[in-house]
Parts: C-alpha cells; sequence; structure tokens
C-alpha cells in the first residue's frame, strides 16, 4: 500500500478544490468527446459501421462527493454494423492512480480497456490494452478498432 508523507498529503490537498475538480470534470468530458469523433471519423470510409450515443450513464467518484460537487454522467458511445450492437464504449473513470481516465470498449470480438497517459490538462495519450495476457498497451488507434471488432484487413484504411 502506498502511503504520503504529511507534506506530500499537504501539497496534493492543498492543489484540490472543487474548482479544480470542475475543471478535471470539463476537461473529461471534452477528452471523451474528442475520442468519440475520433472513433467515428475512422469509421466514416467503411459504410457498414455506424455510432449512436443512446445511453449515458452516471458518474460521482469519491473524490466529487468529498468536495460537493453534483453528479454527472457519461455517454456511453455504441458502434453498430447494419442494425446491430457490435461494440459499447463506457467511461469508467477519471480519478486512477496513474492515468487521466478510463474507457471500456466491450464488444463480441473481446474487450478492451483504454487508459489515457497524458498529464492532466494535456493532450490524451489513449492506451489501449486488450484482454489477452500482454501487459502491454498499444496505442488506440484506427488499426487497433479495427481488430478489435474484426474488420478485415483489406476493410483497413
Amino acid at each position: 500500500m502506498l502511503t504520503m508523507q504529511a507534506d506530500d498529503r499537504e501539497m496534493f490537498e492543498a492543489t484540490l478544490s472543487k474548482e479544480h475538480i470542475e475543471k478535471r470534470l470539463e476537461d473529461w468530458k471534452s477528452r471523451i468527446s474528442n475520442l468519440y469523433s475520433s472513433i467515428e471519423n475512422w469509421l466514416a470510409s467503411n459504410p457498414s459501421y455506424s455510432i449512436k450515443i443512446q445511453t449515458e450513464v452516471p458518474m460521482y467518484e469519491e473524490i466529487m462527493q468529498q468536495y460537493q460537487v453534483g453528479s454527472t454522467t457519461m455517454k456511453v458511445l455504441d458502434i453498430y454494423k447494419g442494425d446491430h450492437i457490435v461494440a459499447s464504449i463506457k467511461p469508467i473513470g477519471l480519478w486512477l492512480i496513474g492515468a487521466n481516465g478510463r474507457v471500456d470498449i466491450l464488444c463480441k470480438n473481446g474487450t478492451a480497456t483504454l487508459i489515457d497517459k497524458s498529464d492532466k490538462f494535456e493532450k490524451p495519450e489513449w492506451i489501449a490494452y486488450s484482454g489477452t495476457k500482454s501487459y502491454e498497451g498499444k496505442p488506440f488507434n484506427t488499426r487497433f478498432l479495427y481488430d478489435l471488432l474484426g474488420i478485415p484487413e483489406n476493410e483497413h484504411i
């Protein structure tokens, strides 16, 4: 278990405020929106696929509660092939040790976890970890998404 020394804890807590937490939430929603736009662009060249945002999941993490920041919702992106959902992309959490947020991709061909390895308020660096036993992540890009969805190599962009 990691422990903070008293000076480290005071410095950490001094940087947090309700306003800081709210700014982090705004940034998180923006990064998720941009991620979804990228996915939509990647799939645009393949007319068999479409996306829909129809559902939301609640978000009320412990740190939000501690600083009296109200709960919010995050959009879930569904990827369709024809009339059938083939994948759902769901934000899981913002405040993680060693990462700037987590998103899960659930699909019939497997699952993947996306971790944003960027620093706070920086350009996202999405790294994908698939359901394999490998602990090494790969950059989340068109090729990774197409492979996860089972789109044949000759249909890759």
